[in-house]
């Protein structure tokens, strides 16, 4: 993997003092469906997996902008892994933990200019991409 779009950021609030983050479209099969999604990864030195999924959020001042839709840890425990939809809006802050243990607050300027995006007109037909309206569709 790449290093070259990882962005270094300090930790202001949490438990780990450095970790490396960044955004970028993936493609992920989904009910037997590729659906287009953004992808916000946190580099680390160690994330646990628990019983429970981990969470990521987007928020600007104190209010939340957006969560992750799912997120994971990796098998290697040195990223967490969360999707969100392709139009996830601005933010000042990356929020990253477990239910109501947080692990961590990114001071970052997130835009839909640091998501690394994939080139539209090169994917296939039968990709659904995600938007905020079709998430929020799926949870009701």
């Amino acid at each position: 993997m790449s290093r070259e779009f990882f962005q270094r950021s300090e930790v202001f609030i949490g438990r780990l003092e450095r970790v490396e983050w960044r955004a970028h479209e993936v493609i992920k099969e989904l009910d037997d469906r590729p659906h287009l999604l953004v992808r916000i990864e946190i580099a680390g030195p160690y994330f646990p997996h628990r019983a429970v999924d981990p969470y990521v959020r987007i928020l600007r001042g104190d209010q939340v902008v957006a969560e992750s839709w799912f997120a994971k840890v990796s098998d290697d425990n040195r990223r967490i892994l969360a999707y969100f939809p392709t139009d996830v809006p601005e933010g000042e802050v990356i929020e990253f933990g477990y239910e109501d243990d947080m692990m961590g607050r990114i001071r970052t300027a997130f835009d839909s200019g640091v998501v690394r995006r994939l080139e539209r007109e090169r994917l296939p037909k039968e990709v659904l991409e995600v938007t905020d309206r079709y998430v929020k569709s799926k949870r009701i």
